[in-house]
């Protein structure tokens, strides 16, 4: 092997390691939606979920609107995402699906 196809093999191995690193705590799992409960509030969700979710809404959750934030999995992250309903701040439901019509 040459010296340039072992740095190409080495760089791409650490860009997937970081990749997965950032990935993994902030995607959805069996776990973390089972602890959701209805009437947490968006702090106490997004501590369950493992950062902060996107808002997908208009409104957003400091608002009091009804606002959905989205965190990606469970499963496949890149193709499954978890949309979550607030309410006055507080969760109101969450739902799980395919992104993209997929």
């Amino acid at each position: 092997m040459t010296p340039s196809l072992i740095l190409r093999f080495v760089l791409l191995g650490a860009c997937a390691s970081l990749a997965a690193g950032c990935v993994s705590p902030c995607t959805a799992n069996s776990e973390k939606l089972s602890a959701l409960r209805r009437g947490m509030s968006y702090a106490e969700t997004a501590q369950v979920m493992g950062c902060e979710g996107t808002q997908v809404s208009r409104a957003s959750v400091e608002s009091g609107a009804l606002a959905t934030m989205a965190w990606g999995g469970p499963d496949r992250p890149l193709s499954t995402h978890t949309l979550v309903e607030f309410q006055d701040g507080r969760l109101l439901s969450f739902t799980t699906g395919q992104r993209y019509g997929l």
